[in-house]
């Protein structure tokens, strides 16, 4: 009778078990060590959006490393897998997912160093964001390329260039829509020190492209990038123990978004100088100019993902910032500091100005045998333009301590005050956390907790706040157990991996490119060894999420099961797996997509040589 493709793949599996192993492999001056494991056993995929599959799989993961000559010539490392999941191994995909990373070092000892980096994936698993809560599931391909290389000679220029590049393209679960990003960078660097002046110059070029599927927006968004960017900067030593460094700077942008464009320049011009008379006591002085500020604004969203193209960036703005600070430290835990901050701004066509000045103090000491860290601070604003006072303030401390047997970790802090970016407005924010733990023999427990909120004082309903709490319980090798929950709300932008916070205040940005989101997320995990070298663990989690924008609404979810039953005999693990996905989107036509995967085989590791 002739065999079967399950019995050779059986066959070639029993062979490998055979396989005899060294610790090591020398071919002439290349030097190669290699790890793994070979898996095979019977795997089950089903939903109810694409077809069930059934059948015997071979899987693995390896990994090789080695040099020619030796280590600081040439040394590589090889990692690839296939078909690994959650069902079968501790790999966090819902799919099976196969690939490769690579990465080589060359001349690492050398005056010339340069490294070179791949990989590429085939069905993983990847994410969709939302701030602060857990993410959806996306899967596809992607794959990145980078080279980097530098020069080190003595008594010369330095000079480093590294280029990135990568892609990827792929589908939301529940959604039925697929999307795409990919992008390059080229860096260049290079540096000189000449009669005590350390001088550097470099250049920067990116650029990225993004496919958005209709998630959340309701349509299909396209965003194109390109961005470049160059300066030079000194430093010298002044007397006094001080120094002085200062820096020129321009950048260039070009964002394409639904069929607009915007594009322009942006020159900075920034120096600073600071002295310490004495151990107690320095002195220091900061300016900085720009000579577009609605393009800083337009930057900071392009960086978090995001376009803007309605600012008016071909009228004249600009922005500069004088600051003055003392600071003494009259003993080792006590550090007080005074500064005066001018700056002036116009933007949008009219001219904005505060003065501000103030003092800050921080603190440490002992207390009740525990450490805290504390600091608070207080300025005045007066704008120029109103003549309107305002009052800001801050403080932050975090304590840690032992309390009849409980490890006690928490810090708080609290801070409104004129906006960074803007002068026009007060922003607030704080942020509080802490956690506690303990230990009674082999029992166990630990509590946590944690928020945040930001908003603008004077703008009702801008903000954005998260919640978590979380906790865990153990008892020895029988029990460890963990559960979380977070809650989160506010504004967002919409980019290529998902919803990122927005960067500026949100006034400045159109209202067609800011979403609302407010959703919540737990899980918990559970796991045991009751015997030596068995593994049992399982977990769920589960987000719902609501976002609008454009008018457009939709109500999101995400489940989660897995399970894993692990045993291990010498080199041999037996493993059986399942994990169960349902995910699904208000603003689609389609029913949540429901994926499950079963596994049970056998994995073997290896030292191959």
């Amino acid at each position: 009778m002739a065999s079967t493709p399950i019995s050779w793949i059986a066959k070639a599996f029993l062979l490998m078990l055979a396989v005899p192993v060294t610790a090591q492999i020398r071919l002439g001056e290349t030097s190669s060590s290699a790890s793994g494991s070979i898996s095979t056993g019977y795997t089950a995929n089903f939903g109810n959006m694409t077809g069930s599959s059934h059948g015997w799989t071979m899987g693995g993961a390896a990994t090789l490393t080695g040099s020619f000559h030796s280590p600081n010539f040439l040394s590589y490392n090889v990692s690839p897998y296939l078909n690994q999941s959650r069902a079968n191994s501790n790999f966090q995909s819902t799919s099976n997912a196969s690939g490769i990373n690579a990465s080589v070092n060359i001349f690492a000892g050398s005056k010339f160093p340069g490294s070179i980096n791949y990989s590429r994936a085939y069905n993983s698993e990847g994410n969709y964001a939302v701030p602060g809560l857990a993410n959806y599931v996306t899967h596809g391909n992607s794959d990145t390329f980078g080279i980097n290389w530098s020069e080190n000679l003595p008594d010369a220029p330095s000079f480093s260039a590294g280029f990135q590049s990568g892609s990827s393209q792929y589908s939301v679960y529940g959604s039925g829509n697929n999307g795409k990003n990919s992008f390059h960078s080229l860096n260049l660097h290079s540096g000189y020190r000449w009669s005590g002046f350390n001088m550097g110059a470099y250049y920067t070029n990116g650029a990225g492209n993004s496919r958005i599927p209709p998630v959340v927006a309701g349509s299909t968004l396209e965003i194109h990038s390109d961005n470049n960017a160059y300066g030079l900067n000194l430093s010298h030593l002044l007397p006094l123990r001080g120094s002085f460094s200062s820096g020129v700077n321009r950048s260039t942008w070009k964002t394409d978004y639904l069929g607009a464009s915007s594009n322009g320049t942006i020159d900075t011009v920034t120096a600073n100088a600071g002295v310490h008379p004495t151990n107690r006591v320095s002195l220091t002085a900061t300016a900085s100019y720009t000579d577009n500020l609605a393009g800083e604004i337009i930057q900071s969203v392009i960086a978090a993902g995001g376009v803007v193209n309605e600012l008016n960036t071909n009228q004249s703005s600009n922005s500069l910032d004088l600051m003055a600070i003392a600071t003494f430290t009259p003993q080792a835990n006590l550090q007080a500091s005074t500064y005066f901050e001018r700056r002036t701004q116009t933007f949008l066509g009219q001219s904005y100005g505060v003065k501000s000045f103030g003092g800050n103090a921080t603190y440490a000491r002992t207390i009740l045998n525990g450490t805290l860290n504390s600091s608070a601070g207080i300025s005045a604003n007066s704008a120029e333009q109103n003549g309107t006072d305002t009052i800001g303030f801050s403080a932050t401390e975090n304590y840690s301590n032992q309390v009849l047997g409980w490890h006690v970790n928490e810090s708080f802090s609290y801070a409104q005050n004129v906006q960074t970016l803007l002068v026009t407005y007060m922003n607030s924010f704080y942020f509080y956390s802490g956690n506690v733990r303990r230990n009674w023999g082999m029992f166990n427990m630990s509590l946590g907790a944690g928020g945040s909120r930001t908003a603008l004082t004077n703008q009702a309903g801008i903000s954005n706040s998260s919640q978590t709490y979380s906790v865990g319980l153990g008892y020895g090798k029988w029990l460890t157990s963990s559960g979380n929950y977070s809650k989160s709300d506010g504004q967002a932008l919409i980019t290529g991996t998902g919803l990122v916070g927005v960067p500026v205040p949100s006034p400045i940005l159109p209202s067609d490119l800011v979403s609302l989101f407010g959703g919540e997320s737990y899980s918990f995990g559970v796991s045991s060894t009751p015997l030596r070298k068995l593994i049992i663990a399982g977990s769920y989690a589960k987000s719902t999420s609501n976002t609008l924008s454009n008018g457009i609404s939709s109500a999101n979810k995400n489940s989660q099961y897995n399970a894993l039953i692990q045993y291990r005999l010498r080199k041999l693990n037996i493993v059986s797996g399942y994990a169960r996905m349902e995910q699904g989107f208000g603003i689609t036509t389609s029913k949540p997509e429901i994926i499950s995967s079963y596994y049970m085989g056998l994995s073997r590791w290896f030292n191959f040589f």
